[in-house]
């Protein structure tokens, strides 16, 4: 299977179990925001609302988002990825966050059962990653994990309200 292949059968299980959300493939999310020497904000308005690869925007493999919001990313790799992989992506997810601070960002590996070492030695920006060989057998797995990364998102939107935070916890789970 290749790496197209295993994202259209994963979105296609996402879509059928987040329930609520919008789960898409292919979309663009924002890297930077700034303000050029005229003083106005770049990109443009119509690229904030529509952002496009070249134009302070990277692609993301698939989004879960509410409504406009984006709230998951997941990266996909098929068979196992390399170090260059897991610094670029990870480096990516780092420079989506600094526009969208609540967003949790992800990879899946098919077609492999385990998480190499070089994940955990280079990683920086990711929240979560699992080997699921293919959705078959651990596609509900990865189910439950995205409503986790979903429920995370939301409580870290609610930090940007009103609302008074007293405890802040991060976890981590390894199987």
């Amino acid at each position: 299977m290749n790496e197209k292949q295993f994202r259209d059968e994963l979105h296609e299980l996402l879509k059928k179990r987040i329930l609520g959300y919008n789960v898409v493939k292919g979309e663009n999310l924002l890297y930077k925001l700034m303000i050029d020497s005229h003083g106005k904000l770049q990109p443009e308005s119509k690229a904030l609302t529509d952002p496009k690869r070249g134009q302070l925007a990277f692609q993301t493999d698939i989004l879960v988002k509410n409504d406009k919001v984006p709230l998951v990313v997941v990266e996909l790799k098929v068979g196992g990825f390399s170090t260059h992989d897991v610094l670029t992506y990870s480096t990516k997810a780092i420079k989506h966050k600094e526009v969208y601070p609540y967003l949790r960002y992800g990879l899946v590996i098919g077609e492999k059962r385990k998480i190499d070492k070089r994940f955990f030695t280079h990683n920086m920006g990711f929240d979560f990653a699992v080997a699921i060989g293919n959705t078959k057998d651990n596609g509900e797995e990865l189910v439950e994990i995205i409503k986790e990364q979903l429920r995370a998102s939301e409580c870290m939107l609610e930090i940007l309200g009103d609302r008074e935070i007293r405890k802040f916890v991060s976890s981590v789970e390894i199987s």
